[in-house]
């Protein structure tokens, strides 16, 4: 560290130079480890909850999309009113609001069937959405925070602490759900994890409420939808080629505990080396995208989905199932790196103006679309392979390989926008990420 630099501004071996914009930055963290808390559990319980109170394909299918589309329309309906106030009393209540879901989420096991089936999914839905409607305000925040200069930097590290703090939240998890499968858990085990799950997330809220916000001026409302051509065509090929993944992506899940029988340790192991690709990927995937470009890593990275559920077909074991969930995340992790910086130079600016919410309604409504279709089918489908999911799985990898021949063929180079840095743009690229529950993007 160079002689003169003052450690209290200092973070992440970063020197932001204002006191109070460290204490910012550093309210901000503890918030994003006490959410990746809640994740790492929810990630882990979710779809086995789910199982456990019979709820039906469809319903699954629609656990990860719907919510985060109703989000997405009350980011639309919330544009009027949002703009030129303070954004810290919308994040936080809506932030309290979804601590209070996950609570009630602990409770509906023991109602009598089928409401606790409905009321979960109802609660779960409320869980995503309250999220989702003020994901662009925290976005808006962090960035008015966070000087420009170093935000990439400064985003990457965080990434790095979260993914940490995820793979340990999920390795505990499993570990103590150790002893049991999706036909013995009793529901108090899911309800203790939904507890803790609420616990961290009202915890992040009080980390998001000391946080310091900057003055708003008055602020112009974002302008219509007039997208251009790079920035149609790259809303429609990455709504679409995440829709094709999500189609079978929350049944991987149910194929994991339902048909192959996984302990929730083993599940739990899988769900980490999700994660630990996405941490190695982040050791090259700046530079990559910063010296071929995002168009070219976009298309790479596409390519390279189309061909990761063809494994899944033929193996099974836990061994293999954990480093085919490895790979994944490294593709993914590229590709939502690739995205999030394509976006910005095809939108030319900040996350609130209408180029964000333009490619966010294609990506949700294509998520939604897919995988309600996924859902649909699902219980119809031939046994093509051991079990009949698996040819849902084929059916996932044709449609990526239709979206890269027909959208990321046509995708348009940029000329780029941003200094070049050696690291991404960290947890902001994770606006391309489904969080919904069990959602190894495979």
């Amino acid at each position: 560290m160079s002689v003169g630099t003052n450690l209290s501004t200092v973070i992440g071996g970063v020197d932001v130079k204002d006191a109070r914009t460290r204490g910012a930055l550093v309210h901000s963290l503890y918030d994003g480890v006490f959410a990746t808390v809640m994740l790492g559990i929810v990630e882990t319980f979710g779809v086995a909850a789910a199982l456990t109170l019979g709820v039906s394909t469809v319903a699954i299918a629609l656990l990860g999309p719907l919510p985060v589309w109703l989000g997405t329309l009350a980011q639309l309906l919330l544009r009027q009113k949002v703009v030129g106030r303070t954004r810290k009393p919308w994040v936080v209540a809506a932030v309290r609001l979804q601590a209070t879901t996950l609570l009630l989420m602990s409770l509906v096991g023991w109602v009598g069937s089928p409401w606790a089936a409905i009321l979960y999914v109802a609660a779960f839905i409320l869980y995503g959405a309250s999220n989702a409607s003020v994901g662009h305000l925290w976005m808006s925040w962090i960035s008015d925070v966070c000087p420009t200069s170093i935000l990439g930097r400064h985003m990457a590290w965080r990434s790095g602490i979260f993914a940490i703090v995820q793979l340990l939240t999920t390795a505990v998890a499993g570990w103590f759900a150790r002893g049991f499968t999706n036909d013995t858990a009793p529901w108090s085990l899911y309800a203790l994890s939904f507890m803790i799950a609420a616990a961290a997330r009202l915890s992040s809220s009080e980390c998001i409420r000391a946080q310091y916000e900057p003055p708003i001026g008055a602020r112009i409302l974002a302008e219509p939808f007039r997208p251009s051509v790079p920035l149609a065509r790259f809303a429609r090929a990455v709504a679409f080629l995440n829709g094709s993944a999500l189609m079978a992506g929350p049944f991987f899940a149910v194929w994991f505990l339902r048909d192959l029988g996984f302990s929730y340790f083993e599940f739990a192991i899988a769900s980490a080396c999700t994660v630990a690709g996405q941490v190695v990927a982040t050791r090259f995937a700046g530079h990559w995208v910063d010296s071929l470009g995002a168009a070219t890593l976009l298309r790479i990275g596409a390519v390279l989905s189309v061909f990761i559920p063809v494994p899944y077909l033929v193996l099974e074991s836990p061994g293999w199932i954990w480093l085919l969930n490895f790979w994944s995340g490294i593709v993914w992790a590229c590709i939502n790196l690739a995205a999030f910086k394509y976006l910005v130079q095809a939108a030319r600016g900040g996350p609130e103006r209408s180029g964000f919410v333009y490619a966010n309604i294609w990506l949700t409504s294509s998520m939604l679309v897919m995988g309600l279709a996924g859902g649909l089918l699902a219980p119809h489908l031939p046994c093509w392979f051991a079990w009949p999911l698996q040819t849902l799985f084929l059916m996932s990898a044709l449609l990526r390989l239709t979206v890269v021949l027909v959208y990321f063929t046509r995708l348009l180079e940029l000329e780029p926008t941003e200094r070049a840095r050696s690291a991404g743009p960290g947890r902001l690229f994770q606006i391309f990420r489904w969080g919904g529950p069990g959602s190894t993007q495979v």
